[in-house]
């Protein structure tokens, strides 16, 4: 446990030229699209991707300053904006999309299907704890807009049918691994 503590890690899962904040961005901003979440707005990525707004607003800007992203004004309140992926934007994001896709693969394919099956058991007790503890008045759950979980459920690691765990069932397949959902043994 120590080591977990000492050693961090980030995935370098963002192209040249791109911070891993603008890409998480792109990719918040391109999954709205896809869930249909329409004006997407920056308050709505802050908070799906659990940043502040100002640190947000600034990753925006760079996005905007390097031909990813434009700004529309929505109304006569200046501070109301949708954000648009421009063709670069979205091709960033694919690629994004696909380096991460890459990584979560290799990954499982390292782990293998046998951990990987141990890993998706613990985290569903983990989770049926907290639900648990919720119900008990223990902890609080945090409620979120239901075009937010699933407009960034990959982002925010939300279990649930998604796109999270659609594209994760390209990676399982890889290891022998069949799933439709997290629940069960999809590994077996």
């Amino acid at each position: 446990m120590n080591r977990m503590k000492q050693e961090h890690y980030m995935p370098l899962i963002a192209p040249e030229g791109v911070t891993p904040s603008e890409a998480t961005a792109l990719i918040a901003i391109r999954m709205s699209e896809k869930a249909g979440v329409a004006p997407v707005q920056p308050h709505i990525i802050a908070k799906g991707l659990q940043h502040s707004p100002s640190a947000v607003s600034q990753t925006l800007k760079a996005l905007e300053e390097k031909g990813y992203l434009v700004r529309e004004r929505m109304s006569e309140d200046s501070r109301a904006v949708s954000l648009n992926l421009t063709a670069r934007g979205s091709k960033i994001a694919e690629d994004v999309d696909r380096m991460r896709d890459e990584f979560f693969g290799e990954l499982l394919e390292y782990i293998g299907k046998d951990d990987a099956n141990h890993l998706l058991n613990t985290l569903e007790k983990i989770l049926d704890f907290h639900l648990e503890q919720a119900k008990v008045g223990k902890m609080k759950r945090i409620s979120m807009p239901e075009h937010v979980l699933e407009g960034l459920s990959d982002v925010l690691n939300y279990q649930g049918e998604s796109a999270a765990q659609d594209s994760l069932q390209g990676n399982f397949a890889k290891v022998g691994c069949k799933t439709s959902s997290t629940k069960g043994n999809p590994c077996a």
